[in-house]
């Protein structure tokens, strides 16, 4: 009997074992960004909107790597960029689409792009604001103070 449940708990172990050092995922997710912001990304001939934009792409196959989808960025000048990448199983990255040196109409790009990039820098703002604020929630000074019963003020509420 003994030796059924040590042999029972050993096949048990094994299959965790075996669990944990499964991935995770082997699904792809890459993030497309573009520079100057704000061109409109296109996959298959589709548009997915404008940069950034994020794609999951399934690798039933569990491949050790996977080729993504060729995706075509284009700007309002016209000037377009194609990018794919080979990735790793379960990668999850941002690519970067640059737009082309040399194409024309510059400069409508960038004041397309500057509310694209006012919204980020005002998003960036606010992130590094509330971490402020949840730091100083987290401070000793406001522990001890809410413990006291008193009334949260200023940066511990």
């Amino acid at each position: 009997m003994r030796s059924c449940c040590s042999t029972t708990l050993r096949a048990i172990a094994v299959a965790l074992a075996g669990c944990a050092n499964m991935p995770q995922s082997a699904d792809v997710m890459v993030t497309y960004e573009t520079k100057p912001e704000g061109a409109v990304i296109f996959e298959g001939g589709r548009s997915l909107g404008p940069a950034p934009v994020t794609r999951t792409y399934g690798n039933s196959a569990r491949a050790e790597t996977l080729r993504t989808p060729e995706v075509t960025a284009v700007w309002p000048s016209g000037a377009r960029q194609t990018f794919y990448a080979l990735l790793p199983a379960g990668a999850d990255r941002v690519a970067t689409i640059e737009r082309p040196t040399g194409a024309p109409n510059l400069q409508a790009d960038l004041d397309h792009a500057k509310p694209f990039t006012a919204t980020k820098e005002a998003d960036a703002r606010r992130a590094r604001e509330e971490a402020l604020r949840e730091q100083a929630r987290n401070s000793q000074r406001c522990r001890d103070q809410m413990s006291k019963g008193n009334a949260a003020i200023n940066d511990c509420s």
